[in-house]
């Protein structure tokens, strides 16, 4: 049975919503380490397409305090880029990761951000390459995609919020659904 559970997949893939849900049905303490960043640059001014402008102590303090969450927690919800990495070897983690196709991922870009479709195509590709490239030189591995790093992959480019929901609380507790 899993008492915690992370949250990782690329922009627009439905994290921030999986998260808002199982938040409201499982009222367990989350942390977002997408949240974390857009305040972080909308007080200090900087930009979040560019990762760059983010110290590596900071994106470091982000990644190994949600792994400390994860160590000492009884329960928790985590989002965010890193998070199923950091909980490789920890036992009682669900570790999910969202896929979309690029697409949809777009299209919801576009609608969330109120771009054009192919303004928010520039934005992903910038944003995920500065992040990417960050992550793979602080950390010095470049997997953070690859779905043997999870033990839950799922494909949210036509399942509904609910949908999505229920395949997580059915992977934790049946009883939950």
């Amino acid at each position: 049975m899993y008492s915690k559970i992370t949250i990782s997949g690329l922009i627009c893939s439905g994290k921030t919503t999986l998260f808002w849900d199982l938040f409201k049905k499982l009222n367990w303490p989350t942390f977002s380490a997408s949240h974390f960043f857009r305040d972080y640059s909308r007080t200090h001014g900087t930009s979040l397409q560019k990762a760059e402008e983010q110290t590596q102590s900071l994106t470091k303090v982000v990644d190994f305090g949600m792994l400390e969450l994860l160590k000492n927690e009884q329960r928790i919800i985590l989002e965010g880029w890193m998070t199923g990495i950091m909980a490789d070897d920890l036992p009682g983690v669900l570790r999910v990761f969202l896929t979309c196709t690029d697409e949809e991922r777009i299209k919801r870009f576009a609608e969330r951000e109120k771009v054009s479709l192919e303004e928010a195509k520039v934005q992903i590709k910038e944003r995920e390459s500065n992040v990417y490239g960050k992550l793979q030189s602080i950390y010095k591995r470049n997997d953070f995609l690859d779905p043997k790093n999870y033990n839950l992959v799922i494909d949210t480019t036509t399942k509904s919020p609910q949908e999505i929901l229920t395949e997580v609380l059915l992977k934790i507790d049946k009883h939950l659904v």
